[in-house]
């Protein structure tokens, strides 16, 4: 592997260059890098020229995970968790766009169908649900949570691709397949809720523990481990935080201050603005900043004088009648 130089923008928008070192890419839209100076592993997400022509949404989500990615730096910037992908910087005005990522941890939950103990199934769920309260917090909904998305390392789960990832309470739209995808996420039906995490979070941990095809709602009485997830299926499901006292463990934002750090906002609302910009054609920009009331009635009103001209008219004529009747 050569050194190569690697251009981008951290997450408050300042320009960054990096020597780094690169393995070729295996995969289209991922590979991993080391920065040389560091030794830092990294993971860069692209969005490849052949792919971006074909599939243009693709754009959206890489610019979506950068988002995110700030928001969370945003939210979590004195203590970050472990359990989350952290971002480190992005170039997203490239012929082929790119977020940079610290390297996952551990690998997809999957290997562990069926395969772990029953200590280890007890912190896979405190982990992963510590993750998505810790999304909830940030008010953010991850929307993909699967098997593909978890990482396992053996003591803490990593929740990865932040891609399709959006705010609480946004429109929620039809995302997402059986069994990982909730109902309601599946029919795009209210509002995006930590309730759709908690579904998911609930079927990933139900087929790594019991190594079972899913079918349908799952049913958890004869697994002992699971009984904490007993209701996050229903139609009126708990929060994190209550799945987590469950299973006996903290809250983690009582350790984790959720902040807001204004350079960061800055750059976030620079970087939406810039992305709106590149997509609005300039005929509209002027219509944005130079807006033109359609709906108004214009203003017919008329001068003092011409409103008083019928009245002085009518007196003129009763003066001349009135001298001529003399």
């Amino acid at each position: 592997m050569e050194p190569e130089p690697l251009d981008f923008d951290s997450p408050e928008g300042d320009p960054v260059r990096w020597e780094v070192e690169a393995e070729p890419w295996q995969d289209p839209f991922e590979r991993r890098i080391t920065h040389l100076a560091s030794g830092t592993r990294l993971v860069q997400r692209r969005v490849p020229r052949a792919e971006g022509r074909d599939r243009e949404y693709l754009y959206d989500l890489l610019e979506n995970e950068a988002r995110m990615g700030a928001r969370l730096l945003t939210r979590l910037r004195r203590s970050y968790p472990p359990e989350l992908p952290r971002l480190i910087g992005f170039s997203l005005d490239e012929e082929e766009p790119f977020v940079l990522l610290y390297d996952y941890r551990g690998e997809p939950v999957s290997r562990w169908f069926g395969a772990l103990l029953i200590s280890e199934q007890r912190t896979l769920q405190a982990s992963l649900f510590r993750a998505v309260r810790i999304l909830s917090a940030c008010d953010i909904v991850h929307r993909r949570i699967e098997p593909a998305t978890v990482r396992w390392d053996g003591t803490t789960v990593q929740l990865t691709d932040l891609s399709h990832a959006t705010l609480a309470g946004t429109r929620r739209l039809r995302m997402g397949e059986a069994p990982y995808a909730s109902p309601a996420q599946r029919s795009g039906e209210g509002v995006a809720s930590t309730a759709d995490d908690l579904w998911s979070a609930g079927m990933v941990i139900y087929r790594t523990v019991t190594g079972r095809e899913i079918t349908g709602v799952p049913d958890l009485s004869a697994t002992p481990a699971l009984q904490p997830l007993a209701d996050v299926f229903s139609g009126s499901p708990p929060t994190a935080q209550e799945v987590l006292a469950r299973l006996r463990v903290p809250d983690p934002m009582q350790s984790l201050p959720v902040e807001r750090d204004l350079g960061l906002e800055e750059g976030r609302a620079a970087f939406d603005r810039a992305r709106e910009a590149r997509r609005e054609p300039a005929t509209e920009q002027v219509t944005r900043t130079q807006p033109v009331p359609v709906d108004e009635e214009p203003d017919r009103s008329l001068p003092w004088w011409a409103r008083w001209l019928p009245l002085a008219v009518l007196l003129a004529l009763l003066v001349v009648l009135w001298v001529v009747t003399r």
